[in-house]
């Protein structure tokens, strides 16, 4: 018996973030505690003469100051066994600059006092006697000879090369009727959350056991990585998740700070705690994207893709975080998107830099090859007088040709439509009415134009999850799963999915992603992985109470019927789950799973200020299988709202020492309700045989294509000439002017 929760849209309870009895890190206390503040970097690249803490320890309150001098020469690792090769490790950060600062912003000691003011005000007495070197900050010249290397031990600031071939490049262009060929950049940006990073770590007196709160994403790595540096056993780290006020891929990860506030608590015997500034997240937190690519394409004169060429450039920032050459990789298997090419050479090139360095955020790599690919196809639509839907209409694989395979590459799409996926797209835009519009209002001297993006989605990343489901003495259970909650709503969507399975009501179930003391493996949330991943070991873990039930009544399991808190054997004979024990559940998955989606957006430009106003933007995505379609809506607006920013306003910018010029909110304008548009949602259900569920990811997408779409648009708009130079984003107001002006 089920309650048919999978599919509804059924509400999230987000009372406590509405009412303020949400518990974020900031919000815990302990007793005794002491609060930490980390002494950063204020130049971009300079050997470390001396760092005079004197002053600072000589402060009311302080209890002690820290360099890299107190601790033993660690790093942090890479979390992906894919993003990891021999030659990352000589690239590691370690928790404390040691010799020498590479980046704005580098930890380079810490200060800790009874209150954060006072830590804040000794950090300022923390002399750094540096000696100032020359910088690199420019992605493309990076690996050239006699560049600054950023890491001389390393003997390159060539971190990896990505390279993907599929099919005869050169015979394919041999053919081609027309070859296009630019170079295109995606700036450097990062998420902004609202609620900045923070640690709390005490170490349990009694047991030895150090619980660190303020983790999320990955809790799992997290302790098997704090374990590793800090050489304490596993079995004495606990890793607490709290509420989390936006994760979006920089949130979770293990950074400098979570090794360096649970080495102060070890060392102190002292609860000790810090969160993070503004300021601090610009120059901190993993920043985002930047990327070079020179692209060519050729095809034919009736508008068939026959290949493409891509040499690219991607920074990596300072060092190479636990992220790995992800930055790279993802970008190289999300080049070809959703189309019948016959052959690619894609070669990119991972650098390092004296800048902030560079980790994942939301839609990592696939934005940025989505923008590429798409203008670049805007560009060949123009050049052949077609129109831009039908020439994608023209190349996208049909559903007769899934699963399709880019051979020898691991690139694999197992399902979909992706045709009927950009008319459905079309059809509700109205897109024939739009394009007359257009036309209309330009003759009216209005610069108004269309975007379009297809583009293709990893998600559903393995290696696994683990599930447990616990019967509690009120008849209800305890579902532990390992993944994050970081504002997706994953306890409502996998409550929804255990409360089905089980055949019981939602209310009956308790989803708890809490704490690694719960569930002894785990691998986190990203990726749009959480959902595929732990739905399907919840799934299993049922399927593991029905075959314990199927024991004990004496038939087959496929016999048994789980409601109303009882499994029932077709006799009528039946037996309570809470008798049963504990369900566990793992879902393996090696390989990931690549969904379609596309983006139309309507624009306008305000002539006089070269402001660019997004007037329409749908953005359709297909899920799969979507287990609570109200949500996965909500998912696709954040995203391509973000999207929306990140295509107009936001910007991380350097000068040429490499100081970042981009450190408040004040500088970095992210997008308002001003800003916005009403998002146009559409969800496309077309279930993968790759998981029993039938899901796909879904929390990235709206971001993937809504840069490209709406570089597209903006092009568009400003007409042939003009839209060609659109090779860069963000299409800020000042960019869009200096373009208005050479009309």
């Amino acid at each position: 018996m089920t309650h048919g929760y999978i599919g509804a849209g059924v509400e999230r309870d987000d009372r406590h973030f509405l009412d303020g009895t949400a518990q974020y890190v900031a919000d815990v206390s302990r007793e005794g505690q002491l609060h930490a503040r980390i002494v950063r970097s204020p130049v971009a690249h300079a050997r470390i003469v001396a760092i005079d803490v004197a002053e600072a320890l000589a402060q009311p309150g302080v209890v002690t100051v820290i360099t890299a001098a107190d601790l033993p020469d660690v790093r942090i690792p890479i979390r992906l066994p894919m993003a990891e090769t021999p030659d990352t490790h000589k690239f590691l950060q370690p928790p404390l600059a040691r010799g020498v600062v590479r980046y704005v912003g580098e930890p380079v000691a810490v200060v800790v006092a009874a209150d954060p003011y006072l830590a804040e005000d000794a950090a300022e007495l923390v002399d750094l006697d540096l000696d100032e070197l020359d910088v690199v900050t420019d992605v493309t010249s990076a690996a050239s000879s006699g560049t600054p290397l950023v890491q001389p031990e390393a003997g390159t600031n060539l971190v990896a090369t990505v390279p993907l071939t599929f099919g005869d490049v050169d015979a394919a262009f041999a053919r081609a009727d027309i070859v296009l060929r630019d170079r295109l950049r995606v700036h450097r940006h990062t998420a902004v959350p609202m609620e900045t990073r923070g640690l709390l770590a005490e170490v349990d007196q009694g047991t030895g056991v150090l619980t660190l709160w303020g983790a999320a994403k990955v809790k799992h790595f997290t302790r098997q990585a704090l374990s590793g540096m800090l050489g304490i056993d596993p079995e004495r780290l606990r890793v607490v998740e709290n509420h989390v006020g936006g994760g979006f891929g920089v949130r979770g990860e293990p950074y400098p700070e979570d090794y360096l506030i649970a080495f102060l608590a070890l060392r102190l015997g002292r609860p000790v705690k810090w969160i993070e500034d503004r300021a601090e997240h610009f120059v901190a937190t993993n920043h985002a994207r930047e990327q070079e690519h020179d692209f060519e394409v050729a095809a034919t004169a009736d508008g068939r893709l026959l290949a493409f060429r891509d040499r690219a450039w991607c920074d990596q920032g300072a060092y190479v975080r636990s992220q790995g050459i992800l930055p790279a990789l993802l970008p190289a298997q999300h080049l070809p998107g959703p189309y019948r090419w016959e052959a690619f050479a894609v070669e990119v090139h991972g650098v390092l830099t004296h800048r902030t360095p560079v980790g994942t955020y939301r839609g990592p790599g696939m934005t940025e090859a989505t923008f590429v690919r798409e203008r670049m196809l805007d560009r060949l639509a123009h050049e052949l007088r077609l129109d831009p839907a039908e020439l994608r209409r023209r190349n996208l694989i049909e559903p007769a040709q899934l699963p399709w395979n880019f051979a020898p590459t691991p690139i694999t799409y197992e399902s979909g439509d992706f045709p009927a996926g950009l008319d459905r797209l079309l059809d509700h835009a109205g897109y024939a009415e739009l394009r007359r519009q257009r036309d209309e209002r330009r003759a009216r001297g209005e610069h108004v134009g269309i975007g379009l993006a297809a583009y293709t989605e990893i998600g559903g990343i393995g290696p696994f999850e683990e599930a447990r489901i616990v019967p509690r003495p009120d008849g209800g259970f305890v579902a532990h799963v390992g993944v994050g909650s970081l504002g997706q709503g994953v306890e409502t969507v996998l409550a929804q999915i255990a409360a089905d399975k089980l055949g019981v009501a939602m209310q009956d179930i308790t989803i708890d992603h809490h704490d690694t003391d719960q569930l002894a493996h785990g691998f986190g949330s990203f990726a749009s992985r959480a959902t595929t991943l732990a739905g399907n070991a919840l799934a299993l873990a049922a399927e593991d109470l029905r075959s314990r039930a199927a024991d004990k009544l004496g038939v087959p399991s496929a016999d048994v019927e789980l409601g109303e808190g009882r499994a029932t054997a077709p006799s009528g004979r039946s037996v309570p789950l809470s008798d049963l024990g504990e369900g566990w559940g793992r879902f393996d998955k090696p390989h990931p799973s690549f969904s379609f989606g596309a983006v139309l957006s309507l624009v306008s430009i305000d002539a006089g200020t070269g402001q660019v106003r997004v007037l329409r933007h749908l953005v359709l995505h297909d899920v799969g299988r979507a287990v609570n379609p109200v949500l996965l809506r909500r998912q696709l607006t954040g995203a391509a709202a973000q999207g929306i920013g990140a295509a107009l306003l936001e910007e991380l910018l350097y000068d040429e020492y490499g100081q970042p010029l981009s450190t408040l909110l004040s500088d970095y304008r992210i997008p308002t309700v001003e800003e916005l548009p009403d998002i146009e949602v559409i969800v496309e259900e077309r279930p993968t045989p790759a998981n029993p569920l039938g899901i796909k990811g879904g929390g990235e997408s709206g971001m993937v294509g809504t840069p490209a779409a709406i570089a597209n648009a903006v092009a568009d708009a400003l007409g042939p000439a003009d839209g060609a130079r659109v090779w860069r984003l963000p299409l800020t107001p000042g960019r869009v002017r200096e373009l208005l002006r050479s009309t």
